[in-house]
C-alpha cells in the first residue's frame, strides 16, 4: 500500500480525507510547516498538500515552501496542491514548482482518488 501525506490546517479536510482513502493508501496527516517537514524525513510515495496553512495570514504559503523542499529533497516523490482559494497565481505557481496538480477545494473524493493514482 502506498504512503500518502496529507497536508492541511483544517482538521475537517484531513480526517475526511483519510476516512476516505484509507482503504487505498496508508494516509499520514500534518497540520503545519513543521510537522510537514518532520514527517517527510520518513519518505511518502505521494504528498497532498494545502497551499495556505494559516489562514489569518494572508501572506502565507507554507504549502509551497514545502513543495519546493519536497522538490528539493525528494524529487521523485509526486506532489499534489489544493486551495479553497480562488487566487490563479497559487495554482500557476504550484505547477511552476513541480506538482503534478491542483485542486480547488471542495474537492471531490472520487475525482482526488482518480487523480492520485493516475498522476502518481
Amino acid at each position: 500500500m502506498k504512503k500518502l501525506l496529507i497536508i492541511d490546517d483544517e482538521l475537517e479536510y484531513l480526517k475526511s480525507f483519510e476516512f476516505a482513502l484509507r482503504k487505498i493508501y496508508d494516509v499520514h496527516l500534518a497540520q503545519d510547516y513543521d510537522s510537514a517537514i518532520a514527517e517527510l524525513q520518513f519518505g511518502f510515495d505521494l504528498v497532498l498538500i494545502d497551499i495556505r496553512l494559516d489562514k489569518n495570514d494572508e501572506n502565507n504559503a507554507d504549502g509551497l515552501r514545502i513543495l519546493k523542499w519536497l522538490v528539493l529533497n525528494s524529487p521523485s516523490t509526486p506532489a499534489f496542491m489544493m486551495s479553497a482559494f480562488r487566487e490563479f497565481r497559487y495554482a500557476e505557481e504550484s505547477l511552476n514548482h513541480g506538482a503534478r496538480h491542483f485542486f480547488r477545494k471542495p474537492i471531490l473524493i472520487s475525482e482526488l482518488a482518480e487523480v492520485l493514482s493516475e498522476k502518481s
